[in-house]
């Protein structure tokens, strides 16, 4: 069917209309940053955060039974008590042990850790928990800095409710948590790692609410870095989670603000270019507190270098080039031709 010359007309108009949409959805954003020259240097703050995948780490004491018989329980389950404390009482019945474990395989889990008790009275000071892992013998202070991190992502984190009114013989009973200090252990990649230095304070970000935390050790071992960090605050799960996803957001370290892609490296060190008044741009050496990768953290007015030199540096309200790469490319030829 042949079109007239009006409907080709207004065809055209309609592809015209949507290549211009395109344009303005699709590259325009893209490109308008390119004709953003330069960025004016103001003070702010930058807190560094990392994902990953948190261990719980307690001194925690589970109750094997030591006989059979029905169970009252004293306490209700998260209740902070004192070493000595009865948590359950027990009276025997004539079934003797011959119940199949109920807890297997949590009882296997645990084997035969020190972090076992046979005492219906609590063997620390610490939160009551009806919930076990299996894992209380593994995750302890004096292994935490040795657990191999393959072994640890490669565990079943499932748990078990223990409550119920009757035991047998060699099931698990309850669990102590002690609460007066605890750990989270985590590994994060090793160029991240020099944002956590050991005693310096973080928030970990968990599932059930943030914890101010310690940095308490820092151990490079080889593509990741091994972190632990150690709490002393209330946390909702403490007593019952084990391996959580969290975020570790460091303290914001404050400086002037700049674009990462605007720091570029000449003759082996990292500056900036800053614009005059004469609109000439000179090379500037930084210092770099810190990096999300998107934004960075500048000293400013001076520091020093590896050799204990002052170096002069940028200041508040300084322009720098957004992308410095044709005025690097331009000064290393003007320093080609002078030599």
């Amino acid at each position: 069917m042949k079109l007239s010359t009006k409907a080709k007309k207004t065809i055209c108009i309609y592809l015209i209309v949507l290549l211009i949409l395109y344009i303005v959805v699709q590259i325009l954003p893209k490109v308008t940053d390119i004709f953003e020259t330069t960025d004016v240097l103001k003070v702010g703050s930058l807190a560094l955060s990392c994902e990953t995948t948190g261990y719980l780490v307690k001194d925690e004491y589970v109750c094997i039974a030591g006989e059979s018989g029905n169970i009252k329980y004293t306490e209700k389950s998260d209740t902070v008590v004192k070493r000595g404390h009865k948590m359950c009482s027990v009276t025997l019945k004539g079934t003797g042990d011959t119940e199949k474990n109920r807890y297997t395989k949590y009882t296997n889990r645990l084997g035969n850790t020190k972090k076992i008790t046979n005492s219906y009275k609590a063997p620390i000071s610490g939160v009551f928990s009806l919930v076990i892992d299996g894992y209380e013998g593994m995750f302890t202070t004096n292994k935490m800095k040795e657990l191999n991190k393959s072994e640890v992502e490669a565990c079943d984190y499932d748990s078990v409710d223990l409550d119920r009114s009757a035991i047998y013989k060699g099931e698990p009973v309850y669990k102590i948590s002690g609460d007066d200090k605890w750990f989270v252990l985590c590994w994060v990649e090793a160029g991240k790692a020099g944002d956590y230095p050991e005693g310096d304070k973080v928030t970990l970000k968990l599932p059930d609410g943030d914890v101010d935390a310690k940095v308490y050790y820092a151990k490079n071992e080889g593509e990741y870095t091994r972190l632990i960090f150690e709490l002393d605050v209330y946390y909702k799960k403490f007593a019952s989670a084990r391996a959580v996803d969290m975020t570790v957001v460091a303290c914001a370290d404050e400086g002037l603000i700049v674009k990462s892609d605007s720091i570029i490296k000449k003759d082996g060190k990292q500056g900036v270019y800053v614009v005059n008044k004469n609109n000439r741009a000179r090379f500037t050496p930084v210092k770099v507190i810190s990096t999300d990768g998107t934004y960075s953290v500048l000293k400013d007015t001076s520091f020093y270098d590896d050799d204990g030199n002052q170096v002069m540096t940028v200041d508040v309200y300084d322009n720098v080039l957004r992308h410095p790469e044709s005025a690097l490319k331009k000064d290393l030829q003007k320093q080609k031709g002078d030599e």
